[in-house]
């Protein structure tokens, strides 16, 4: 499987209160996932205009099919899921970052989003970078420089089957049929 799209570059330690500020997540009276979805897409990232840390042109010009490339600490504390949704709904694909924090390693890929942690990797990508990802074979590619980049996932093979159905709840219900 490979994802290709084109790169934000985020800085360190964003957490997940950037990505989805506490004070939203009551707010709402959306009934059908479609409304939940516009919710938390037009919720999350409302208040990275003075970080320094999220690129400021993010919140209008990220398209589907983009990728994150963050240093570390990416996803730092809060539990909340709405911070990876938020991600999903606006269209990012996957994240690959310094280190990654876990819960939101672990929430992005059961949205069937890759969360890939690579230490150095920021580095080699700036904003507007083309990224090309292949999950099984380990490689990162940066398609504007030429350079390769080899990662290993320490996650259970399914998980890319689990990206390849959709996420958690469509992998489940394909085991089933």
């Amino acid at each position: 499987m490979e994802l290709k799209g084109r790169v934000w570059k985020f800085g360190k330690d964003v957490d997940t209160d950037e990505l989805f500020a506490g004070r939203f997540i009551m707010g709402g009276d959306e009934t059908s996932q479609s409304q939940y979805q516009e919710f938390i897409a037009r919720s999350g990232l409302s208040d990275v205009g003075h970080r320094e840390n999220v690129p400021g042109d993010f919140i209008t010009g990220v398209a589907s099919g983009d990728i994150i490339v963050a240093e570390e600490n990416f996803g730092i504390g809060s539990s909340r899921q709405q911070a990876a949704e938020t991600l999903k709904f606006k269209g990012v694909q996957a994240v690959v970052a310094d280190s990654i924090h876990r819960i939101f390693f672990r929430n992005f890929w059961n949205l069937g989003c890759p969360a890939i942690d690579l230490p150095g990797i920021s580095a080699q990508f700036e904003t507007g970078h083309e990224m090309a990802i292949n999950l099984r074979q380990g490689i990162i590619k940066n398609l504007t420089t030429g350079k390769e980049f080899e990662f290993r996932l320490i996650i259970p093979s399914w998980f890319i089957d689990m990206v390849e159905a959709g996420g958690l709840i469509p992998y489940h219900k394909s085991l089933k049929s």
